[in-house]
């Protein structure tokens, strides 16, 4: 059969729109008999996508985009054909995402966590808003603003002859600071060293000291009752000397012989030493005062407790005695301080965390201490503590131990009890 031109053209283009078809059967564009469900999805924008675009849950493809319109409050909505046989799940998130960077725009879905209900066809649901890449640039627009701005007002400064002048006399400075840093800790080595050796003597020491004591304190007190005697004791010494003293000035009047008058006045001045000697000893007693405090604390870091008792004897107004122990039951360190107190500052000096020591006091207030400790001399330390009273004879305490260690520093949080 012979084929005329009109007939070649036409199977050629039939040939065509078959290859086509097929084409785009094969790539997915077209599905033959696929049947599904719709489901409306609200967005507030939808820049880039296009009807028959993919629709994926968690990347696989699922469905595809039939329309896109307005709905009666102004959001943009894309209805989708979901693809019989999946179920999209109550609580997905729905977005607008993009193969790359410009690549073609899909509806992409993400599951939830549980997948309890699904959604029913012709269900309405609020899609996020994605970031899409005209977000992106002009964010990247704003930034770059702002970056020229910043180069602008750096070059300013740093351009100025003045200020070039100053950074070059600064670092010259500095350099110079350094190397005399350097002298003087190369001079006075040996004086360090010497320093060291001193406060390692002056710590033992320190320490006989406070055994000598803490066993002349606990054979002299015997439980408060040597304290007792002797204020009653005191006490009758000068109720004697002043019944003596009126006895001796009844008398002076009567006695006539110059000798005797002499001995009753003699009596009389010795009466008077007596008495004021006594008087002072009771002020001084009675100005005594004792506090004893317990500290119980946590670190969460280390994960351990640790518990200080200690007692601090004023023996005047502004002088005083601290003793106690640190961490008991695990380290057992023991602590013998003497210090002074001026108003709201205060010094210590002696033994601390059973090595030698000094610390400095603060108050700020009625409620508020702060306390720095530097000790041992051969591995120095220092120790940070702070008190905050929040009821009668109760404190929130706060205390770090070796800040200057990073590997041993140790941070606790507990509760003060006075007595």
């Amino acid at each position: 059969m012979i084929m005329n031109a009109e007939t070649k053209v036409g199977a050629v283009t039939l040939l065509g729109i078959a290859l086509l078809v097929g084409i785009a059967i094969f790539y997915g564009a077209i599905r033959v008999g696929e049947t599904g469900y719709p489901l409306h999805v609200d967005f507030d924008r939808v820049d880039g996508l296009k009807l028959g675009g993919q629709v994926r849950y968690a990347g696989v493809d699922v469905g595809r985009v039939v329309k896109i319109g307005m709905t009666d409050e102004g959001k943009a909505r894309a209805t989708l054909r979901i693809f019989s046989g999946n179920l999209i799940p109550v609580g997905s998130d729905f977005g607008i995402g993009s193969d790359g960077l410009l690549g073609e725009k899909f509806v992409s879905i993400s599951p939830p966590d549980k997948r309890e209900a699904f959604f029913k066809p012709d269900e309405v649901v609020t899609g996020s808003q994605s970031q899409g890449l005209e977000t992106l640039l002009s964010t990247a627009d704003r930034l770059f603003n702002r970056l020229d701005k910043l180069a602008i007002a750096l070059e300013s400064v740093f351009g100025d002859p003045n200020v070039q002048g100053s950074l070059k006399e600064s670092a010259r400075n500095i350099d110079q600071l350094t190397a005399a840093l350097s002298r003087m800790a190369v001079n006075n080595e040996q004086n360090v060293s010497a320093i060291a050796g001193n406060l390692a003597v002056m710590s033992a020491s320190l320490r006989n000291v406070a055994s000598r004591v803490d066993k002349m304190a606990t054979s002299v007190d015997n439980d408060g009752k040597f304290a007792k005697d002797l204020n009653e004791t005191l006490s009758n010494l000068r109720s004697a000397s002043a019944r003596i003293e009126k006895m001796a000035a009844a008398l002076e009047p009567v006695a006539t012989d110059p000798e005797t008058a002499g001995n009753i006045k003699t009596t009389l001045k010795n009466a008077r030493e007596v008495s004021e000697k006594a008087n002072r000893l009771i002020n001084k007693i009675e100005k005594i005062k004792t506090e004893a405090g317990i500290d119980v604390m946590y670190s969460g870091g280390a994960e351990r407790y640790r518990t200080n008792v200690d007692v601090r004897v004023h023996t005047d107004e502004k002088s005083f005695v601290h003793m106690g122990l640190s961490d008991i039951g695990e380290s057992n360190r023991f602590n013998f301080q003497v210090g002074r107190q001026e108003k709201d500052f205060g010094g210590r000096i002696g033994v601390i965390e059973g090595k030698a020591g000094a610390g400095l006091d603060l108050r700020l207030g009625k409620n508020v201490k702060l306390s720095a400790d530097a000790y041992d001399p051969n591995d120095f330390r220092l120790k940070l503590r702070s008190e905050f009273r929040i009821a009668p004879d109760t404190y929130l305490v706060g205390e770090s131990t070796s800040i200057n260690k990073d590997a041993q520093r140790n941070s606790y949080i507990g509760v003060r009890r006075t007595f």
